[in-house]
């Protein structure tokens, strides 16, 4: 048993810690997010923060310390980079460098990476994983059970788990086989809130603007929205001055863009949109739609939105998404046979129906603190120092 003091030293102490994601840290998609922005919060406090990640050429932080090559596949509905199997006196050499107190690993993990991190470390090193994922289909949760079977003998080794959402939670239990603590993914609110600097010339216009920002990929729901476009048209639910843009990229924009072609609302198509040029995107919108049908372990996005200031943020009714609006029924949509009807008619009722909208602005602002990255932090923290703890019992 630890004695007391030496816990309340532990408290106290700067830690040397590496995140562990077999991935690029060249595109902050949602877990690269989530380390860029929690390393950032844990350097400010005055921790030693290290990334050890896939193959990156252009990292966004200090530190990095690429440890193999990867290659595209495609995964849960989405493409995906995995990592060739690295090479082990570079990360045996990259260990002995940095004598970590921490190693947090981004789960599920191949064992071609990550999982050779975990079997390289030191003993004294506390090994905490998070669990980001949520099954988009019957293929991923078997490939997901076939992973967990793998990289059971390294699993071993963790000493705490972290699931950023009650279904991540469940995917670590059923692949896995490990039960954790829920910490949401942080969102750095302050950079959102702050002065987001001039909206891009091509969303100014009059009239009420809706925003998409996503990747073209079917389980965004980026052609959903464009059936509510239609619909709407169709019922005369818009007002004048209607518009909406479109940020992202990825295979299906081509087909959008096409089918935009057919709509009279104006629709702009902005391409991918730097992290820095976010807030402002998302500060223009009356209105954030985000029309995810599933695969969702959360919705960083949503609060960006949130947080960014947006007059309301509206979801599809995605388990991922449900647990982060904490089942906000006016902000989520129905995401079966009858969406375009059930988008349309809420996009309408936001922009009709003042008062409604002015409170769920209000209640989606209050959840800013529960997830803000001073607070994901400050848990964060507390799972270290026992994961510590447990390595020196």
């Amino acid at each position: 048993m630890v004695p007391s003091f030496c816990g309340d030293r532990l408290a106290a102490m700067p830690l040397t810690i590496g995140f562990v994601f077999d991935d690029t840290l060249d595109v902050l998609d949602g877990v690269q997010q989530h380390i860029v922005t929690l390393g950032r919060e844990l350097s400010r406090r005055g921790h030693d923060v290290h990334y050890l990640v896939g193959e990156t050429h252009d990292s966004p932080v200090p530190n990095t310390h690429p440890l193999s090559r990867n290659v595209m596949v495609r995964f849960n509905g989405n493409r995906m980079r995995i990592p060739l199997p690295a090479n082990r006196a570079r990360i045996r050499e990259t260990l002995a460098d940095h004598d970590f107190d921490i190693l947090h690993v981004q789960a599920p993990y191949s064992p071609f990476m990550a999982g050779q991190v975990l079997s390289l470390a030191a003993p004294s090193t506390g090994i905490v994983a998070t669990y980001h994922i949520a099954s988009a289909d019957m293929l991923s949760r078997i490939g997901g059970r076939a992973l967990g079977l793998v990289n059971a003998p390294t699993h071993r080794r963790v000493d705490e788990v972290i699931a950023v959402s009650q279904v991540a939670a469940q995917y670590a239990a059923s692949t896995a086989h490990v039960r954790g603590v829920v910490i949401p993914n942080p969102v750095d609110v302050a950079r959102f809130a702050d002065e987001p600097g001039p909206v891009c010339a091509r969303t100014r216009r009059d009239g009420p603007l809706v925003v998409f920002l996503g990747r073209f990929v079917p389980r965004k729901g980026a052609e959903l929205l464009l059936d509510a476009i239609a619909y709407g048209e169709a019922h005369g639910l818009f007002p004048e001055g209607f518009h909406v843009a479109f940020a992202g990229k990825g295979p299906l924009l081509d087909a959008c863009r096409r089918r935009a072609e057919t709509l009279r609302t104006p629709v702009e198509f902005l391409g991918f949109v730097e992290e820095e040029d976010k807030p402002a995107l998302l500060a223009a919108a009356d209105i954030a739609v985000f029309p995810a049908t599933g695969g969702e372990s959360f919705g960083i996005v949503l609060l960006e939105a949130i947080a960014s200031g947006s007059g309301v943020t509206l979801a599809g009714d995605n388990p991922g998404y449900r647990s982060t609006l904490l089942g906000d029924g006016d902000a989520l949509f129905d995401v079966g046979t009858d969406h375009a009807r059930a988008l349309a008619e809420r996009i309408h009722r936001a922009l009709t129906d003042k008062a409604w909208a002015h409170a769920l602005h209000m209640r989606e602002r209050a959840l800013l603190g529960r997830y803000d990255v001073r607070t994901v932090a400050d848990e964060v923290e507390d799972v270290y120092r026992r994961a510590i703890a447990d390595r020196n019992r």
